[in-house]
């Protein structure tokens, strides 16, 4: 008894033991045999300079890990007797730096061939041609979805996540912990996900799926599919939050009609109801702006991945309120192989290169949160040295910190588990060698991800021996090549006068009103509006602006009724044959060269008109040439609404080449037919909506192309048809006096002058080409007569330019009509102001010079229609955009600053070995001005890009 008495406590000893034991092993997670044991879970790292959020610091402090979490953080903390100690002497601590958009080329979904022999479909019970939106053959991708393939909202990048372990790798070596994993491909591309860089199981890394909803603007189709255009990508998008819009409310009310199974439309839901924030990817700055009005419109959260371009209009950037993913894929000045070479290089390209830099610096300048990001970088290496330069221009060490750690982990939403070094937060670290991550000159030691340490690797740390670290510095821009030398775009925007009056006295006017031609007259302007006109006694007063007119003419504003000059990207959405709902307000281009040139032609309003490549174009956009103002205040307030409609050869897409999307109609008999179609369907659709409005219940679904056309209908919108053979515009007329709707003009109506007599009846303006023809086979019966001799007829004519070049002067298209057709002088004045203005609906306000209008204007050295005069100075609401007298001295500022930007350039390309990507961006055109030739023009000299 006394021997069992003695084994007792031993028995129980050792089960305690034991139980100890098997704890400590269930909490390690014990491994079967071959694996190596997880490390210890508790670290001290000691000795080191701690910043546990940007703007603090803390020397000689400890950071405390137990099992993947920090448990305290400061100067004087406890070391457990269990930790592993790391003497961190010498070494910078930050919170593990996070990058918001890491892209592992994760595809959105496979597109299927929309394509058939079946080139129409008609739908049982409705009137639809295959082409419309929504009755495409096989719409969207394999299974369920959205009809547009892709529009793939219901893609989620933690469905099919994988960690790389190459990129992973690099990006630690940068200092990297996290990262929010993008979706790529495709428009509406799907859901981001937010994952640990430890090439854990999926399980495991991902810390939060579903983190942003992304939206990229990008029109690039390679089978001809809608949408194709920049403004056809935002109608897309408007066309598919109001589907899921629509979508909720059969949800919430399934008695009311029968919901389908749409998981594209589900997948919104959290976006709309602000649940979820939705990522936009513009492309550029004034997208930047659409962006933030498409999601205000749509009352999304969202955030912006910068273009990178923001320091053209950074105004528009901090009206966003959005914060901004930026990154330092900076361009790299080429080493071009001869001085002639760089005669090649516009002086915009040149200022995107040295502006890039300083990008950031912008944002946040303009109040922008922004996080840093590796993407779009060629070389992962060149971050920290891109980095840098953003320091060197203006970017804050405590902002770039922000933008690695606080900002993104609050866009991700992990701000409770990352982005700084607090206790109970994930042990994600970056662990600095020296005293800065900003110094390049300072290693990344090693990273922890909850937890786990990570060391640099070897091959990395292999590299850096003393030769390439000395190439290295001799690359870095010193001394005064660190600072800008491009001016911003907008200090050659500026408007020139701003004064409350304006007097011009001692002129002849021409009023394109019932006044006529006035001489030695005068114009008195009061806040920005036409006070008084003719021969009078004014007195002069303080801060008048008074011009002497002595020799001089002045005429109204010049008015353009038919421009594709001041639009970003094609201006033909061509995909299908109806495009009702794309709208060129969407894509106005108030950065083009082509303002500063047209005014200085005496333009003051152009009619931004879609292209000819649908039967049913898109919606125009009637701007006022102020020069320096955003997109919004270009547009015209309160002009009617119009769109443009064609006909002829464009459209039946002859000459369009093999690879063509064979759509309806592929005839001229094919046109009206349709046409008619998408007008009954739009008599429909406003009897579905007046039923609602009469009986309520569900409300009728909304469609953008419907609901243009029935503007059309109820009056509100105004046609402008591209036209040419008679027998076309007449069977165009027919169908729409059938629908008992009134055209606003027939565009370039080159055979107009066969039916003058009926397109005066139906009392549809004529805006045509002063003396274009024989350009194509359904041209070949134009003359240069036929504005004339419409006008005599009865049409209401305007000549128009469809032309950047042309849109210049179009003071000679109107002296043709005197050349050709011995229409008065006064009267062939009027084909490009006052006519226009009736032609557009906007005769109230412009057109003529009459008391009360705006005061838009410009003054000439001799008469408008003399082909040897010159637009001295244009004004528009009684402001001066245009003065030829300041010419000079503008060419001469750019010349100079290009050549010093060539300058800088040479001597920073030298033999520096940049990556292909950054090269390539250096010759990569802005959307803004893909289409302009060199902005260096002299208007009065031979100049360009200061060469004779």
């Amino acid at each position: 008894m006394k021997q069992s008495t003695n084994r007792l406590p031993r028995i129980l000893l050792s089960l305690g033991l034991l139980s100890t034991f098997v704890s400590a092993l269930i909490a390690a997670e014990f491994l079967p045999p071959g694996h190596r044991p997880k490390p210890l879970g508790i670290h001290a790292l000691t000795n080191a300079t701690v910043i546990p959020q940007p703007g603090q610091s803390l020397n000689n402090a400890t950071v405390l890990i137990r099992h993947g979490k920090i448990e305290a953080v400061g100067k004087d903390v406890a070391i457990p007797a269990d930790a592993r100690v790391h003497d961190l002497t010498g070494c910078t601590i930050y919170a593990g730096f996070i990058d918001a958009a890491l892209a592992l080329g994760t595809n959105s979904g496979v597109a299927l061939d929309t394509s058939g022999s079946e080139p129409i479909r008609f739908a049982s019970g409705n009137i639809n041609f295959f082409g419309v939106p929504g009755e495409e053959k096989d719409p969207g991708n394999a299974g369920p979805g959205y009809e547009l393939k892709r529009i793939t909202p219901e893609f989620r990048v933690a469905a099919t996540y994988r960690p790389n372990a190459k990129t992973f790798e690099t990006m630690r070596d940068l200092g990297f912990t996290a990262g929010n994993v993008i979706p790529a491909g495709g428009i509406m591309q799907g859901t981001s996900a937010f994952v640990q860089l430890n090439e854990a199981n999926p399980n495991e890394a991902v810390l939060r799926a579903d983190v942003f909803q992304h939206i990229v603007f990008d029109p690039t189709t390679k089978d001809d599919s809608y949408p194709g255009s920049l403004m056809g990508v935002i109608s897309a998008v408007r066309q598919t939050f109001f589907d899921a819009q629509y979508y909720a409310q059969v949800k919430a009310a399934p008695d009311k009609a029968r919901l389908e199974f749409n998981p594209a439309l589900e997948a919104l839901q959290p976006a709309l109801k602000q649940d979820a924030p939705v990522w936009f990817e513009p492309g550029s700055i004034l997208m930047v702006d659409r962006a933030a009005r498409v999601a205000n419109e749509l009352k999304l959260k969202f955030v912006i991945y910068s273009s990178g371009q923001e320091w053209r209009r950074p105004e528009l950037a901090a009206a966003t309120g959005a914060s901004f993913i930026v990154p330092l894929n900076f361009p790299a000045a080429p080493k071009l192989p001869s001085d002639d070479d760089w005669l090649d290089v516009s002086l915009d390209q040149l200022r995107v290169w040295d502006w890039a830099a300083e990008n950031p610096a912008v944002l946040r300048q303009q109040g922008r949160e922004i996080a840093l990001t590796t993407r779009e970088l060629g070389e992962k290496k060149d971050f920290r040295q891109n980095t840098k330069l953003a320091l060197q221009r203006g970017l804050s060490a405590d902002d770039a910190l922000a933008a690695l750690t606080t900002v993104p982990a609050k866009l991700c939403r992990v701000d409770g588990q990352l982005g700084t070094i607090a206790p109970g937060k994930l042990a994600n670290l970056t662990v600095v060698k020296g005293a800065s991550y900003f110094n390049s000159e300072d290693p990344v030691q090693e990273v922890w991800i909850e937890g786990e340490r990570f060391s640099a690797s070897e091959k990395k740390e292999a590299k850096k021996d003393d030769a390439k670290e000395k190439e290295k510095k001799d690359k870095e821009p010193k001394g005064e090549d660190t600072k800008r030398v491009a001016r911003g775009p907008q200090e050659d925007r500026q408007v020139l006068a701003t004064p409350k009056f304006v007097l011009i006295h001692n002129a002849t006017i021409w009023t394109s009103g019932p006044q006529g031609i006035l001489t030695n007259a005068s114009l008195l302007v009061n806040d920005g509006k036409i006070q008084a006109i003719g021969v009078m006694n004014v007195e002069l007063i303080d801060n008048i602006f008074v011009i002497d007119a002595q020799g001089k003419h002045i005429t109204p504003g010049l008015i353009d009724a038919h421009s594709h000059s001041m639009i970003l990207g094609d201006v033909n959405e061509s995909t299908l044959p109806s495009t009702a709902m794309v709208r060129i307000g969407d894509v106005v281009n108030s950065e083009t060269e082509n303002i500063y040139k047209q005014l200085a032609g005496g333009l003051t309003v152009a009619n931004l008109l879609h292209g000819s490549a649908n039967p049913i174009g898109g919606q125009n956009q009637i701007i006022k040439l102020k020069q320096g103002a955003s997109p919004e205040e270009l547009k015209f307030p309160d002009a009617p609404m119009g769109i443009k409609f064609a006909l002829g050869e464009n459209v039946k897409q002859s000459n369009w080449g093999e690879k063509v999307n064979k759509r309806f109609p592929q005839s001229r008999m094919g046109v009206p037919t349709f046409m008619a179609n998408r007008f009954l369907a739009a008599q429909q659709y406003l009897a579905e909506w007046d039923k609602f409005k009469r009986d309520g219940g569900l409300a009728p679904k909304r469609n953008l192309e419907l609901e243009a056309i029935g503007e059309i209908l109820n009056g509100q919108r105004w046609i402008h048809c591209h036209s040419y053979r008679q027998d076309e515009i007449l069977a165009f007329l027919r169908v729409m006096e059938s629908f008992k709707v009134k055209v606003g003009t027939l565009q370039h109506v080159l055979e107009g002058y066969k039916v003058a007599d009926e397109i005066a009846k139906h009392g549809a303006g004529g805006s045509c080409f002063s003396d274009w023809w024989g350009y194509k086979f359904e041209v070949y019966d134009a003359i240069p007569h036929a504005g004339s001799l419409m006008r005599d007829r009865g049409v209401l004519v305007s000549f128009n330019s469809d032309s950047s070049d042309l849109a210049r002067r179009m003071y000679l298209e109107a002296a043709k009509a005197v050349k050709y057709g011995n229409t008065p002088e006064i009267e062939a004045l009027n084909f490009v102001t006052i006519n226009p203005a009736k032609q557009l609906r906007i005769d109230k306000r412009v057109g003529s010079l009459e008391v009360g209008k705006d005061a838009d204007f410009a003054l000439w050295t001799k008469s408008p229609l003399d082909n040897t005069t010159l637009c001295l100075e244009t004004w528009i609401d009684g402001k001066k955009y245009f003065d030829r007298s300041l010419d000079a001295a503008r060419t001469d500022k750019l010349v100079k600053e290009r050549e010093a930007l060539i300058a800088k350039a040479k001597r920073l390309s030298g033999d520096k070995k940049d990556s292909d990507s950054a090269r390539a961006a250096f010759f990569r055109r802005a959307l803004e001005t893909a289409k302009e030739l060199e902005p260096v023009h002299c208007l009065d000299c031979t100049k360009i890009g200061g060469q004779p």
